[in-house]
């Protein structure tokens, strides 16, 4: 292309150069496209009138050297704008040609050369004819290659875009899977952290149990899902409920079996209005499911059999989760009515339409689980000896080892519901933080005050409250919205929990208690925090309405003037007034300092040329002196560079204030055409958690009744069994095992026990003579109680061995059976007044 250019301007300078004056004088001019050139016909008088002129044009010929340079810049610019414009590639060609002529016409003020004889002025301008003529001629065919050229240039750009556009739609792919996948093992991590936070919570003799119960979701439920789950939550809408609270032809179920263990759907199949392949979403969903009935077990834990249980997970998940994931989260993504380039972009569920809020689970994991979880307390009842037998935690390193997990996996929890790796999932990831963060403190302190001590228990107690609450949230709101959040529910589930006592229910492991009411008071503040410019999705809630009206009333025109335009509001008017004062503040004080900094800056050169001529290690005065340049012109540069970076800030506030104000006339203009109002989002929460509050109760009630029966009454477990303890009898081996017997344990036996079979593993019981039970159940009862005062080293020496106590025996494992039963009786006849006796049964 640039030989091209060289080509060009060479033969327009060859035009000029050797063009003498009278041949343009010619009757009619010529244009290489119309005529044939004509020979110029030598008039005498124009000879006379040349030979007067030459002394005249001598004096000028330095003037016209300069003017054909001149022109010759001329002709290379002509050039390069006849190649830029190549889109319209005939008529750059005739511009091109045009300036050539009008560079031959303005030649004949240029007469250097003519000092020759007329008849070699006319010899050079008929050659200058016939060269202008080839050169006009040879210029059609160097436009049609610059044409080519630009064609191929285009197509090049083109391709490039495409590959560009490729790259950048691959990499959001790559990016948003990466992060999804990255989320959904987040959230499986959440399943052992669960055991362990359970596990530590329970009795050492239900431990393995306990932990059991929540790891098993990751195999009954993980299969179920990809099995039917799947397409039961997330298939197009199969029944729909009757028209109720404003909502039309809401999705109750789905189904599709194109969904059923995937068999309709590839693996490259990307989600509709997502980045990320069906397959990912598949299994970050199924996560929920997993975990879901998992929270339930901590309700009931200690008192159900194992496979009873696990009969309850895949009816619950059937009837209760997939239901509500579907009345929640369903989008046409499977639609078959809806053209697949459309798909994605309108809720079929019943609480999607409802424009419920939940942005990772509020009511369809927490709130049913804690429903179902008190449903189940009801229907099973309590655990033998509650709450008359204080069961104390085996464990509470398990338990805050399990809520730094689960702490960590909720990150996944609420960051992946964002579904890619944008903004949004940051701003799901710091609310989930601030939230917990915050719940944690406020139990602390709640606890200091209370109790005069914070445990560990409540801190991770109060950690889960509010990762729990901050879910429906976690999305739609600021991080002063989640930390609010996270004190309320911190608060509140510390009363639900001190109040399961009073109120007779046997909530084992506060699944209820955090969970279920956690989970409740996070669904409700959603609407009082929510905010509709944090995402697309969201809405205003019952702060930022009110805040986001405030803000347009301040911002909007204040009116017309006289040509139609809008008058600026005051806010912004003082802004623009200040723009414009910092503008004229830059430009005098760039008017100012410019003849400085030029002399400045020519001191600056002098003093680096006189230290680049000095000699090397003998230029500390040239050093100095450039230094010192240097400096003073930083100084008076800076002066003016403070300047600019004012005026420059001045007119960023403009366009954030004319930005913020187009945002909320948006916003505005959206929320009058839907008649929406302060309390709108709230009511509309309110709606749905009660909603989801009565659906998980009645039908985990249900579902229970229904285990209950099919396992013909097998879901509880036997007082025997509970007195054993379950890993022992539910699965044959023991959680921990600290007496040196083995690691298996041999299933107990159906049997009674004969009178001679030694206990066996270090286990021995001890009769209490010389009491009667319910007085010897109190005296225990308060020695187990927590307390400020020093306890009795009997109490320290009997307490680690005793596991159960029934009636006025001591039911012990390990250590030394006669000290142990020595203890045990100087401890209960100081406590009880009066001598009694412990004796090895």
């Amino acid at each position: 292309m640039r030989s091209r250019r060289m080509l060009i301007a060479a033969s327009l300078f060859l035009v000029c150069a050797t063009m003498p004056t009278n041949w343009a004088q010619s009757q009619s001019p010529m244009s290489g496209q119309d005529d044939p050139p004509k020979k110029a016909v030598v008039n005498p008088k124009d000879i006379e009138d040349l030979k007067a002129a030459l002394a005249e044009l001598k004096t000028k010929a330095a003037d016209d050297a300069k003017a054909a340079a001149l022109k010759v810049d001329s002709a290379v610019k002509a050039a390069k704008e006849a190649k830029d414009g190549l889109a319209a590639s005939e008529k750059s060609a005739k511009d091109a040609l045009t300036k050539a002529e009008a560079a031959e016409k303005s030649a004949k003020e240029g007469l250097a050369a003519a000092e020759k004889s007329v008849k070699e002025a006319l010899a050079k301008a008929e050659a200058a004819e016939k060269a202008a003529t080839e050169a006009k001629a040879g210029g059609g065919d160097k436009m049609t290659a610059l044409e080519k050229g630009s064609e191929e240039a285009k197509k090049a750009i083109e391709k490039a875009t495409a590959d560009a556009g490729t790259a950048l739609v691959t990499g959001k792919e790559r990016g948003d899977s990466a992060w999804m996948l990255t989320s959904s093992a987040f959230v499986l991590l959440m399943v052992p952290g669960l055991a362990l936070f359970y596990g530590g919570m329970v009795r050492r003799k239900n431990v393995l149990a306990t932990m059991m119960q929540s790891m098993a979701a990751l195999a009954v439920v993980g299969v179920y899902w990809l099995a039917v789950g799947y397409a039961l939550a997330f298939g197009p809408s199969v029944i729909k409920l009757p028209d109720m609270m404003g909502v039309e032809g809401g999705g109750f179920v789905g189904f599709s079996w194109d969904l059923v263990f995937l068999k309709g759907v590839e693996a490259t199949d990307k989600l509709p209005a997502y980045d990320i392949p069906v397959y990912v979403h598949v299994i970050f969903q199924g996560m929920f499911a997993i975990i879901t009935p998992a929270l339930i077990s901590g309700a009931i834990a200690e008192r159900i059999r194992f496979w009873p249980f696990c009969i309850f997970m895949l009816l619950w998940v059937t009837f209760v989760y997939c239901p509500l994931a579907h009345m929640v989260w369903a989008w046409d993504w499977f639609d078959p009515s809806v053209p697949p380039g459309k798909r994605g972009g309108a809720a079929i569920g019943f609480f999607g339409k409802m424009g419920a809020l939940d942005f990772a689970g509020g009511t369809v994991v927490h709130i049913a689980a804690g429903m179902a979880g008190l449903a189940c307390c009801l229907v099973l009842g309590k655990r033998h000896g509650y709450p008359k037998m204080i069961a104390h935690p085996n464990s509470m390193v398990l338990t805050v080892l399990g809520a730094g997990l689960l702490w960590f996996g909720w990150f996944g929890f609420n960051g992946g519901s964002s579904l890619n790796g944008s903004a949004l999932a940051g701003s799901a990831f710091a609310a989930t933080q601030a939230a917990a963060a915050a719940a944690g403190l406020a139990w602390m302190l709640i606890e200091w005050i209370h109790k005069g001590k914070p445990t560990g228990l409540g801190l991770a107690s109060g950690i889960v409250a509010g990762l729990v609450a901050v879910t429906p949230a976690s999305g739609f709101v600021y991080i002063g919205g989640a930390v609010c959040i996270g004190i309320a529910a911190s608060v509140v589930c510390y009363l639900a929990v001190a109040l399961k006592n009073v109120l007779g229910y046997d909530d084992s492991l506060d699944a209820f208690g955090v969970h279920g009411v956690g989970g409740f008071v996070g669904a409700i503040l959603t609407g009082v925090f929510c905010s509709a410019l944090v995402q697309s999705a969201s809405t205003d809630g019952l702060l930022a309405y009110g805040d986001h009206r405030a803000k347009f009333e301040t911002l909007k025109p204040t009116g017309k003037d006289a040509e139609g335009k809008d008058i600026p509001s005051k806010v912004i008017k003082d802004a623009m007034d200040k723009a414009a004062a910092a503008d004229e503040k830059a430009k005098a004080k760039e008017k100012e300092l410019s003849p400085k900094i030029e002399e400045l800056t020519k001191a600056k050169g002098e003093a680096e040329k006189k230290f680049a001529d000095g000699t090397p290690g003998k230029r500390e005065a040239e050093a100095k002196a450039l230094a010192d340049a240097k400096d003073a012109l930083k100084k008076v540069e800076s002066e003016l560079v403070a300047a600019q970076d004012e005026a420059g800030a001045a007119t960023g506030a403009v366009d954030k204030l004319n930005a913020e104000l187009a945002t909320l006339v948006a916003l505005v203009d959206k929320q009058d055409a839907a008649q929406t109002g302060s309390m709108t989002q709230l009511m509309i929460q309110i709606k749905a958690s009660l909603f989801s509050v009565v659906y998980a109760f009645v039908l985990s009630l249900g579902l229970c009744v229904l285990t209950q029966a099919i396992t013909l009454g097998n879901f509880k477990a036997s007082e025997k069994g509970e007195a054993d303890g379950l890993d022992r009898t539910e699965h044959g081996e023991v959680g921990f095992d600290f007496s040196g017997a083995t690691e298996s344990v041999a299933v107990v036996s159906a049997e009674p026990r004969a009178a001679s079979a030694p206990k066996g593993n270090g286990r021995f019981e001890l009769q209490v003579d010389g009491t009667d039970p319910a007085e010897l159940m109190k005296v225990w009862t308060d020695l187990c109680q927590p307390t400020d005062d020093p306890i009795d080293p009997n109490f320290l020496a009997v307490y680690p061995y005793v596991t159960t106590v029934r009636g006025t025996t001591f039911r012990c494992r390990g250590g030394d059976q006669a000290e142990v039963a020595k203890r045990l009786s100087a401890l209960l006849t100081k406590h009880l007044g009066k001598s009694v006796k412990a004796v090895k049964v």
